[in-house]
């Protein structure tokens, strides 16, 4: 049997009816509020959150409409790009260790791939270069 999905863009990603539930129950359960820094005010935000009574009528509305295919936004194509890379990891450097690489090789060709497509979508620069204060850099770890 096939599970209905919708795209829910609040997430960015298509969604089944149990998945977008078991979503608003986790994150009613966490309590989890934050904050993030305002930098040109140089103090705390509060992020207002959304009640799971107000993501259930917003699932409702989703699945009460027909599928409709949509273009996903970059950050979640690379998100899934980056989820199905890493279930292929070991068949991806055995295939690379098959064509000469040694095993070392092969695994930091994989993080630096990872990485780039990391970057690319966030628009960070990858690697240890000085960045200035409008880009972000991305190191690997060693």
């Amino acid at each position: 049997m096939v599970k209905e999905v919708r795209y829910w863009e609040r997430l960015g990603i298509y969604v089944t009816r149990d998945f977008a539930e078991e979503y608003i129950e986790r994150s009613q359960d966490t309590g989890i509020t934050g904050e993030y820094l305002d930098t040109e005010l140089e103090e705390y935000e509060q992020i207002t959150t959304i009640s799971p009574y107000s993501l259930s009528r917003e699932v409702e509305e989703i699945f009460s409409q027909p599928y409709v295919s949509v273009d996903l936004p970059p950050e979640s194509q690379v998100m899934l790009d980056v989820i199905k890379m890493e279930t292929d990891k070991k068949s991806i450097i055995k295939e690379r260790v098959a064509e000469g690489l040694s095993m070392d090789e092969a695994k930091a060709e994989y993080t630096a791939t990872m990485n780039t497509m990391v970057a690319d979508v966030l628009g960070i620069k990858v690697g240890g270069a000085e960045s200035d204060d409008t880009e972000a850099t991305l190191n690997e770890e060693e």
